[in-house]
């Protein structure tokens, strides 16, 4: 059929393709339809037409999905902050499984993988110890829309994160509005507020709220004055920062930390260890889940009681921390100065004594410690994956096992590609630590060929 843009069709949704959108096809054209869950029938509009592939949005639903529920949350479906609170938790698991064995056979060629089921979240509401909030306009505090994702939604309340979170926001919303102050606008340079950062500890309960703003001699009066109305206002706001970013790129995090009130960090523990979690800091935004993903990783590294272990692109040190008590030594890699600091610290309130956190370019800090011949290796990257340097590094190490953590599937079908040249991959292990979105996090486990 001759498919256009604004053309209507009747559209049977078959599966979930990575990403989280529904997957039909009309005469062989796959269709990608936004807001389609397997088995329903709907009615869709076309956005977009490509070659091999269209895009399009539902519209209306006329055969409701089998595993279809009713999403509790009122900004679901125009808030970008979720994709699937209206289906079944049970058949998300399942087809976050599905996406992880496609991609790795699809990108990697690893078609005889053997893929666990995916470790289930213990809490699927409420499980996030962190969420970045926008500003935009004079004065809009939420989220970004899932269709328009350059307008923001105000929101009352996220349902991800706890319940105080939403008289915070409305709280620094009607604070920021009353002094006359614009949000930044990346296209012309102009406004001050950029983003709201909430994170919450939950072995302490408390919070730690970071403002980030362009540069501005009135920023920072207004900031200092929204800190301290924070500590006087919510007895469980420990802490206060106020960074700034020049940098246009929509990203929340501060370039520049100008002031802090109270705490400048939170302390979070996991199993046995006692994390330090600075503003700008990364670690894992779903602490109950993070616990079973350590266990994963612990699992599937054993333990060398007389050898090292690497553990790069370490954050604040959490993975490392963990499986200390198994090795010799541990070594942590990070670029981040800050989150260094922060591993150190937390490594001697957890009584870690073995662990050496060295920060700096992982490819260079691995040469330098390529004389330690570490048993293990564990590699959690960003989403871009591994670099290539680091890669290269890693294998002329040839660790026995190597453990790669992975929140992205695509890049980590990639990598894994290029390890399997030295490398048998035993398991794929998902452990879903974001209920309701289309993000997974995975642990491959990986032995050297001898």
């Amino acid at each position: 059929m001759d498919m256009r843009e604004d053309t209507e069709l009747t559209l049977v949704v078959d599966r979930l393709a990575f990403g989280g959108k529904g997957v039909a096809r009309v005469d062989g054209l796959v269709v990608f339809v936004d807001g389609g869950l397997p088995g329903a029938t709907v009615r869709a509009k076309v956005t977009k037409v490509k070659k091999g592939f269209a895009e399009a949005l539902v519209v209306e639903t006329l055969t409701v999905a089998p595993q279809a529920v009713a999403a509790p949350c009122p900004h679901f479906g125009v808030c970008g902050g979720c994709l699937h609170q209206d289906l079944d938790y049970a058949a998300q698991l399942f087809w976050k499984r599905q996406q992880v064995a496609e991609t790795l056979s699809r990108l990697g060629g690893l078609r005889d993988v053997d893929v666990a089921p995916v470790v289930a979240s213990p809490d699927i509401y409420g499980y996030r110890n962190k969420m970045e909030f926008a500003f935009a306009g004079r004065l809009h505090l939420g989220l970004h829309e899932r269709q328009r994702p350059g307008r923001v939604l105000d929101i009352e309340n996220c349902l991800l994160m706890d319940d105080r979170v939403g008289d915070i926001l409305a709280f620094v919303r009607e604070t920021c509005a009353d002094t006359g102050l614009a949000a930044y606008d990346p296209r012309t340079g102009k406004g001050v507020w950029r983003h709201l950062v909430l994170r919450r500890s939950l072995a302490t309960g408390g919070r730690l709220v970071h403002l980030i703003t362009a540069p501005s001699r009135r920023a920072g009066d207004a900031a200092q004055h929204l800190g301290e109305s924070l500590l006087e206002r919510f007895p469980d706001v420990s802490g206060f920062v106020h960074s700034v970013r020049r940098n246009p790129m929509a990203v929340a995090i501060g370039e520049r930390q100008i002031s802090a009130l109270g705490a400048d960090h939170l302390e979070e523990r996991i199993g046995e260890v006692r994390l330090r979690i600075s503003a700008d800091a990364f670690a894992q935004t779903n602490t109950r889940a993070a616990e079973k993903l350590y266990a994963e990783v612990a699992r599937a590294a054993g333990s060398a009681p007389d050898r090292a272990l690497w553990d790069v692109y370490c954050g604040c040190g959490g993975i490392a921390l963990a499986l200390a008590p198994g090795f010799e030594t541990v070594y942590g890699v990070e670029a981040d100065k800050r989150a260094v600091a922060d591993a150190r610290k937390a490594a001697k309130s957890s009584g870690r004594d073995n662990c050496v956190f060295k920060a700096g370019d992982a490819a260079t800090v691995l040469a330098d410690l390529a004389a330690t011949k570490p048993a293990v290796v564990t590699i959690d990257p960003p989403r871009a994956g591994v670099d290539g340097q680091t890669l290269a590094a890693v294998m002329d190490a040839a660790p026995d096992k190597l453990v790669y953590v992975s929140c992205n599937p695509a890049t980590l079908a990639r990598d894994l590609k290029t390890l399997s040249d030295l490398y048998t991959l035993n398991q794929v292990t998902p452990v879903d630590l974001f209920p309701h979105t289309a993000h997974i996090e995975v642990v491959a486990a990986l032995e050297l060929r001898k």
